[in-house]
C-alpha cells in the first residue's frame, strides 16, 4: 500500500531513536465548515488556526484539502490524507482513527422557527416523534439520536441546506452546531436570522478532534505528537486566547441587505404577512458570544 510521503518522513527518526519527527507538511482533508473552518476565513478558520500552530512548535505545517465531508472521511480512513479535521468522535471511528485533546468544542443542538413551536423535552428523544428532522449525511451526532430510528431523519450534503429546508418550512427541525447555524444565516441570509433560533440546551457540547487514520504505521505517533503539542499550547494559555479572540460570529463582515434569493422570497412573504396582521412584536434573537468549553 502507498502511504503519503508525509507519514514516511515520520517513521526514521523514530526507528533511528531520533524522538521528534522530521519537519514536514501534513495534508489534512477537511471541510468548508465556517466559522470553525473555511478556505473564505482569516487563517482559514479557527480550528486550522489551532492546527496550525499547534504543528508549528515541531516545525511542521498543515495543507489543508477542502472536500464534501463523505468524502473527506471515506479517504482519509483509506490513508489518502495524514489526518482529517474537525471531527467528532464517535466508537465508529475510534475504530478507524487515532486522535489527541481535542482543538476546541462545539455545541450541537437543534434549530426551529420561531413561528412553529416545538414540544421538545431536552434528553427525551421519543418526544421528536412527531417532527422532520433535518440531518447532514455522514455527521456524527448524539449516539442515541443517531441510534433512533424511529425518528423522521431527512439527511442533506450540507448545514446551509437544513437550513434553508427550515426556512421554507420543509422540516421542523434542523441538527447543527449553534456556532455554525447562525454564521450561515449571518453569512447567506441575514434578514432572516431572526426567524430561526437555537433550541436550549444543547443536544451535547462535543470536542472537535484531530483524526490520523490507524492504516499508517506511524499514525499512533503523530496523533502523540500533536497532542503533546495541543497540550503545550493549552498550558500556555494561547489556546485560550486563540479561542477568545476568534469571535466567531465576526469572523465575516456581515452584509446589511439580503443577497441570497431564499432570503428575498421569504422576507416578501413575511412583510406582505405583517402588513396584514398588524406590527410583529416579537422579541429579538439574543446576542451570542463564543462560549466553547475547554476539557
Amino acid at each position: 500500500m502507498h502511504f503519503p510521503r508525509t507519514l514516511r518522513c515520520y517513521a526514521l527518526p523514530l526507528l533511528l531513536g531520533l524522538g521528534a519527527a522530521q519537519a514536514d507538511t501534513l495534508h489534512v482533508a477537511t471541510l468548508d465548515w465556517a466559522p470553525y473552518v473555511s478556505p473564505d476565513l482569516p487563517g482559514q478558520g479557527l480550528a486550522a488556526r489551532i492546527l496550525s500552530e499547534a504543528l508549528a512548535l515541531n516545525g511542521d505545517r498543515a495543507e489543508l484539502v477542502f472536500l464534501p465531508w463523505q468524502r473527506a472521511l471515506n479517504e482519509t480512513r483509506e490513508g489518502r490524507y495524514d489526518a482529517l479535521m474537525p471531527a467528532y468522535l464517535s466508537a465508529e471511528r475510534s475504530q478507524d482513527f487515532y486522535t489527541s485533546m481535542p482543538l476546541l468544542d462545539s455545541q450541537l443542538g437543534f434549530f426551529h422557527r420561531r413561528d412553529h413551536a416545538i414540544a421538545y423535552q431536552p434528553g427525551n428523544l421519543d418526544s421528536l416523534r412527531p417532527y422532520r428532522i433535518g440531518v447532514v449525511r455522514g455527521y456524527v451526532n448524539q449516539a442515541a439520536f443517531d441510534q433512533a430510528d424511529f425518528l423522521q431523519k431527512d439527511p442533506v450534503t450540507n448545514d446551509w441546506q437544513n437550513l434553508e429546508k427550515l426556512l421554507r418550512g420543509r422540516i421542523d427541525l434542523a441538527v447543527a452546531d449553534r456556532y455554525t447555524g447562525y454564521h450561515l444565516l449571518a453569512r447567506n441570509a441575514p434578514a432572516l436570522r431572526e426567524q430561526l433560533e437555537f433550541i436550549e440546551p444543547p443536544l451535547e457540547i462535543k470536542p472537535l478532534y484531530v483524526l490520523v487514520p490507524k492504516i499508517h504505521g506511524n499514525g499512533q505517533a503523530l496523533a502523540a505528537s500533536l497532542d503533546r503539542s495541543l497540550r503545550t499550547l493549552r498550558q500556555s494559555g494561547r489556546l485560550q486566547q486563540l479561542i477568545a479572540d476568534a469571535h466567531l460570529e465576526q469572523a465575516q463582515a456581515i452584509r446589511a441587505i439580503a443577497e441570497h434569493p431564499l432570503a428575498e422570497q421569504i422576507e416578501r412573504a413575511s412583510q406582505q404577512q405583517r402588513a396584514g396582521e398588524g406590527a410583529d412584536n416579537r422579541p429579538a434573537a439574543p446576542t451570542l458570544g463564543w462560549q466553547a468549553s475547554l476539557r
